[in-house]
């Protein structure tokens, strides 16, 4: 199960639940002891992980797009990042790489290469203009 796992160390037997939001963990644990045994532990750490997910619904996970960039995004556009690749013959190629996930579990990413738009600035545009139009997929694929 998802954000549930179990421990049985020394003194401690129970279910430990961890929910993910906003770059941010809650955590609560749950006692065999308190709550009876193991199968009732398990069914109340199931049952606060549902009824908390169901009242703080995380933002990423109904959109598949961050809405904030991380804190280490140097451009400052969610999903661009300024990079390089390699050529062949080993020169470095400065880009900007896009990512993006069409479906769950599935990720895509793209190359905008400096050398192909003549400067830093047109990559980077090209960069976001197709950043935006996954975007809009990703929304249109949502809301329908």
């Amino acid at each position: 199960m998802k954000g549930i796992s179990r421990i049985d160390s020394n003194h401690t037997h129970g279910w430990f639940v961890r929910v993910f939001l906003n770059a941010q963990t809650h955590s609560k644990m749950f006692s065999d002891g308190v709550h009876g045994g193991q199968d009732k532990a398990l069914k109340a750490a199931i049952k606060y992980k549902d009824e908390y997910e169901r009242k703080h619904p995380p933002s990423y996970a109904a959109t598949r797009m961050r809405l904030q960039p991380m804190k280490n995004n140097t451009s400052g556009v969610v999903g661009v990042s300024e990079t390089f690749s390699r050529s062949r013959n080993g020169n470095i190629l400065p880009c900007f790489n896009v990512s993006w996930r069409p479906r769950p579990n599935v990720s895509r990413s793209k190359s905008f290469f400096l050398s192909k738009y003549g400067s830093r600035e047109a990559a980077f545009e090209a960069a976001i203009k197709f950043r935006r139009e996954r975007e809009a997929e990703i929304i249109a694929g949502i809301e329908s």
